[in-house]
């Protein structure tokens, strides 16, 4: 009987020590399944008509969400990818933060909606109206189980001018905002607006397009002044993979491989700071943002609260993985 209990023990120790790889495998869709896997989650829908537009979007529901509230990341993509409907899933790579590896990454909570919204072009995200795009996510907010507290803007090239313009619209609603490759400058009255918002800037000062120092360095300075300097960053490089006719243009696949060691290696002169000057060693974005929401003030969990966290999410796996075996 003693033998039996230590082999026991022994076994929950070891899918303890492999908790991450083995949440994932019974939880829900692994990176490794593919794209096509990946996609298969997504479903579309459609925001309600303002201002003359009504966008529609790809979006993803966490298995989660029926239980606990979710935070909700909005990406809004550059030009050539809302061509037609359904494009904005298949021309980025974001499909893959609704694998349960990155999903695993989210901070105080078992996983995150994701939602890509569609510009329809010609018109894009610089010109669509701000009131069609906040109309889009607020419905979706109001229709599913996410928190308010914890709404993330990602948007890069023209698709960063819409980010933008929406956060400064609407400031209360919004928790954070990344900006890649961006051609609209952050001003100081822009930068106070947005002063309570984690704050991630991402720049190449080999921009053919969106020109570092027109662009990216004075929004840079300007947000980095008001604020908590743990609820900003900069990433800048010298060279960058190129988008369509476009040098050293893409920082947003560091965002979509969420800063792994493979995504690195095609930029030279990485790096990440924090609003204080200091060197970020292992970024990442979904840890990163869903630390804040509109009313937090600590920059990391608690130490405890992680640990809960670790051991809910292993509870979990253990109990799919027994009924697994069962079934």
């Amino acid at each position: 009987m003693k033998k039996k209990i230590t082999r026991m023990l022994a076994l929950c120790l070891i899918a303890f020590l492999l908790l991450p790889a083995f949440s994932a495998a019974a939880l829900g869709v692994s990176i490794d399944d593919g794209a096509d896997a990946l996609r298969a989650q997504w479903r579309r829908d459609e925001g309600p008509k303002q201002s003359g537009f009504s966008l529609d979007y790809s979006y993803f529901e966490p298995q989660a969400a029926a239980k606990e509230k979710l935070p909700l990341f909005v990406f809004m993509p550059g030009a050539g990818e809302g061509t037609y409907e359904g494009k904005e899933l298949i021309k980025n790579n974001f499909y893959k933060w609704s694998g349960e590896e990155y999903q695993s990454r989210v901070t105080d909570a078992a996983g995150a909606y994701l939602l890509i919204l569609r510009a329809p072009e010609p018109i894009y995200f610089d010109t669509c109206p701000v009131e069609s795009i906040h109309a889009a996510i607020m419905d979706f907010v109001s229709r599913y189980n996410v928190d308010k507290t914890r709404v993330y803007l990602f948007g890069w090239c023209l698709g960063e001018n819409g980010a933008l313009k929406t956060a400064l619209a609407h400031p209360d609603d919004y928790a954070g905002i990344a900006l890649f490759s961006g051609r609209r400058a952050i001003s100081g009255s822009e930068a106070q607006t947005l002063r309570d918002m984690a704050i991630w800037i991402l720049g190449c000062t080999g921009d053919t397009y969106s020109v570092y120092g027109i662009y990216t360095a004075p929004s840079w300075s300007n947000v980095r002044a008001v604020g908590d300097p743990a609820k900003r960053r900069l990433t800048s490089c010298t060279s960058a993979p190129r988008a369509a006719a476009i040098f050293n243009h893409n920082l947003w696949n560091l965002a979509e491989e969420d800063y792994s060691a493979d995504a690195q290696t095609f930029y030279e002169d990485l790096s990440t700071v924090n609003g204080a000057g200091r060197t970020v060693k292992a970024p990442s974005f979904i840890d990163w943002f869903t630390r804040w929401s509109t009313d937090a003030q600590e920059e990391a969990p608690s130490v405890s609260g992680a640990f809960l966290q670790r051991i809910s999410a292993f509870i979990r796996a253990l109990l799919a993985l027994i009924v697994r075996l069962l079934g």
